[in-house]
């Protein structure tokens, strides 16, 4: 029985691909094709993406190691910096999301303490605090993200680094914060 195309594209994929998911290979899509469009479409918004939640995880490790082994911000952000290889718009992100935390940490901090009260900033876990800094940063501050992605990314660094309720905490403050401060943004898809 052969699936309707109303089907496949409820699942978000082109009805060529759902035929070949379900017999557990692809058949090559022919050039120009829709299913070629749609899969070349993928594959740039994931190196894209892909390259943003690398330099994410890249300004995490240089902010922790800034935070808490007290190291001087300028030869962190310079090491992390190091790849010759890195593309220019990744060093960018990185170097703007590093020194937009250091230079408003202390508003991203008040931020923290009012919305997660119980948890005093400084017995956080470094992990977690960095995480919400930058996210924060990245949703106050910055905003040229949109407001799920942020979260998303920052619950999935608190759940591949951090504690085991790292996610969830890391997911209330920051729905917290949006619901407070950017209330416009919860009714944007």
């Amino acid at each position: 029985m052969r699936p309707s195309n109303a089907h496949s594209l409820r699942l978000g994929i082109p009805p060529a691909w759902y035929n070949t998911l379900r017999v557990g290979r692809r058949v090559p899509a022919a050039p120009g094709s829709a299913s070629e469009r749609w899969r070349k479409m993928r594959q740039a918004t994931m190196v894209v993406s892909g390259r943003r939640h690398e330099a994410r995880i890249t300004a995490l490790q240089a902010l922790f190691e800034i935070d808490a082994a007290e190291h001087d911000p300028e030869e962190v952000l310079a090491r992390y910096l190091g790849n010759a290889q890195m593309p220019p718009g990744t060093r960018r992100f990185i170097t703007a999301l590093v020194n937009g935390v250091l230079r408003e940490r202390e508003q991203l901090d008040a931020i923290i303490a009012e919305t997660a009260p119980a948890w005093p900033v400084p017995q956080l876990p470094a992990i977690d605090r960095t995480i919400l800094r930058m996210a924060l940063w990245e949703l106050l501050i910055e905003r040229d993200v949109p407001v799920k992605a942020v979260i998303n990314e920052a619950v999935e660094l608190a759940k591949r680094f951090g504690g085991e309720n790292s996610g969830r905490f890391v997911n209330g403050v920051l729905g917290t914060v949006v619901a407070r401060e950017r209330p416009e943004a919860l009714g944007a898809g």
